[in-house]
């Protein structure tokens, strides 16, 4: 019965990715860009419990006047023993400029399955400093509706610095989970060069829910984590390219120190379409 309902679930929610994309389709964007992935991760831990996961994405992106909105239909299955586990989701986002020193960005989800939050939204603000608009400090916050019943509240604040095709990003993120605290920082360097390569290099380390790295919620509830992704971006012509990525995880029971797994992982994805540039500088 739990998974005719997560079936219908999954249905709905393509369809209603599939009517949003058709709607977008229609409009005069000026850019958009259409991109599939597939990710694959394998484990190290005691016992062998963990992995293989396997991730689906497709998302649809285009630029309209002031806003980027872009929609994600994200497929997840986590072949853990002795039970496995998976979430089907759809993501709403968008960036919208304001004016020349301030946007925004805001997502929306719902997901079923036991792995994603079943709900989430997520605000940020972004304010621009400087004569040329290249410091820009962000302040956002997110609620959370967890498989497991608990809820999860955090921020994400700190400052972007661009100097040339390079953007530094250093974001603090703490949380709380029905009254449980914990805290991680985020370092992301980026070199842009839209429409012949990209890569985006990020470092995560500190303490979180489960529920924010992707850990189902009943197997963990909090850990202490260090990850290392990287993903390059090459347009193979200008409106079609790869990406290939990688992840470099460990994990730690937060209370105790014992590990939980390490990760490996690899990505692979396609992009059809026209480079999208966010409203940044």
């Amino acid at each position: 019965m739990r998974r005719k309902l997560a079936r219908s679930i999954a249905a709905a929610l393509i369809a209603s990715g599939i009517a949003v994309i058709m709607s977008a389709a229609s409009a005069q964007a000026s850019a958009r860009e259409f991109s599939v992935s597939d990710w694959i991760s394998s484990f190290s831990s005691p016992g062998n419990l963990y992995g293989p996961w396997s991730i689906q994405t497709a998302r649809y992106q285009f630029h309209a006047g002031k806003d980027i909105p872009s929609i994600t239909l994200f497929i997840r299955n986590d072949r853990d023993r002795p039970v496995a586990s998976g979430s089907h989701a759809l993501y709403l986002d968008d960036y919208h400029n304001w004016s020349p020193r301030f946007f925004s960005y805001a997502q929306v989800s719902v997901a079923s399955g036991d792995i994603q939050p079943n709900r989430m939204v997520y605000a940020e603000g972004d304010w621009k400093f400087g004569e040329r608009g290249t410091t820009v400090m962000a302040l956002g916050g997110a609620t959370m509706a967890n498989p497991d019943t608990t809820s999860t509240r955090y921020l994400s604040v700190g400052p972007t610095l661009y100097r040339g095709m390079m953007v530094y990003t250093l974001r603090f993120l703490p949380s709380d989970t029905n009254g449980v605290h914990a805290s991680a920082t985020q370092f992301t360097a980026e070199f842009n060069g839209l429409g012949s390569n990209q890569f985006i290099a990020n470092f995560l380390d500190g303490s979180q829910p489960s529920v924010l790295v992707g850990f189902p919620p009943a197997s963990s509830r909090f850990q202490r984590l260090t990850e290392f992704d990287l993903t390059w971006k090459h347009w193979v012509t200008k409106r079609f390219g790869f990406t290939l990525g990688t992840t470099i995880g460990s994990h730690l029971d937060r209370a105790t120190g014992a590990p939980i797994y390490a990760q490996r992982a690899i990505e692979f994805g396609l992009f059809f379409g026209r480079s999208i540039g966010l409203p940044r500088s």
